[in-house]
């Protein structure tokens, strides 16, 4: 099957929207249903936004990198994933340079 790349920009953006959505309902367990959304969203809002050029990198390398032409149909489903591993990997980093530069002080 041949995605468009509007698809597969949904798709990056629907793994970044689960990551998010997965996070919220664990702050929402742990804070019995009294959650912040507006104070999230701007505590994450930089995190989201390189998750977002994460995607858009992964949409302009697609037709470079020759794997992704291999895997065809589970396209789709990369992408997702993509979204979805771009939101923790940019967390587990920025949490481990900010323990990084606290250590240096």
């Amino acid at each position: 099957m041949e995605y468009t790349t509007l698809t597969l920009l949904a798709c990056g953006m629907f793994g970044i929207l689960i990551h998010n959505l997965m996070k919220l309902n664990d702050l929402n367990r742990v804070n019995d249903g009294n959650i912040n959304f507006r104070k999230y969203l701007k505590l994450e809002v930089f995190s989201i936004l390189i998750s977002v050029c994460v995607i858009i990198v992964a949409l302009i390398a697609r037709n470079e990198i020759r794997q992704l032409r291999e895997i065809g149909n589970w396209l789709a489903l990369a992408f997702t994933a993509i979204g979805y591993m771009a939101q923790s990997i940019v967390i587990k980093f920025a949490g481990r340079a900010q323990k990084y530069m606290d250590n240096q002080n």
